[in-house]
């Protein structure tokens, strides 16, 4: 494995996960979606003002700092439901890259492979009894 190979899936991957985010907020606002992203408002007969059918990032930012009552309040159970579970992997995720960044990387690099190959950051580089 090289560190080219490395980069341009790194780069692919936020790239589609830039587009995708850009994709949703831009079809989130169009009046024609307003069913689907709005039923409850739809129900209810409230209006939707136009500045919040212009393209905007600013919901993710919204959306992580949005309290629990909240989400409780306009969405339900199960959907603080999802939303916790959701928070707990991304939190398990973080705690797991720091143990891999921090322990097992330099770990797995104190082998005694050539240290110009991605190969001495596989537990590959480990050898046989070693402690």
């Amino acid at each position: 494995m090289n560190a080219e190979s490395l980069l341009a899936s790194a780069a692919i991957n936020i790239g589609l996960s830039l587009f995708i985010l850009s994709l949703f907020s831009i079809l989130k606002k169009k009046p024609s979606n307003a069913p689907i992203y709005y039923p409850r408002r739809l129900s209810l007969n409230l209006d939707i003002p136009i500045h919040r059918l212009l393209p905007s990032v600013d919901w993710i930012r919204r959306a992580v700092w949005v309290s629990e009552e909240e989400i409780l309040e306009n969405c339900g159970l199960d959907v603080l439901v999802f939303i916790r579970l959701f928070k707990f992997g991304i939190n398990f995720f973080v705690v797991c890259s720091l143990v891999g960044l921090l322990v097992l990387l330099p770990l797995n690099y104190t082998g005694n492979e050539d240290p110009s190959s991605m190969d001495s950051f596989t537990i590959s580089n480990i050898t046989n009894g070693s402690n």
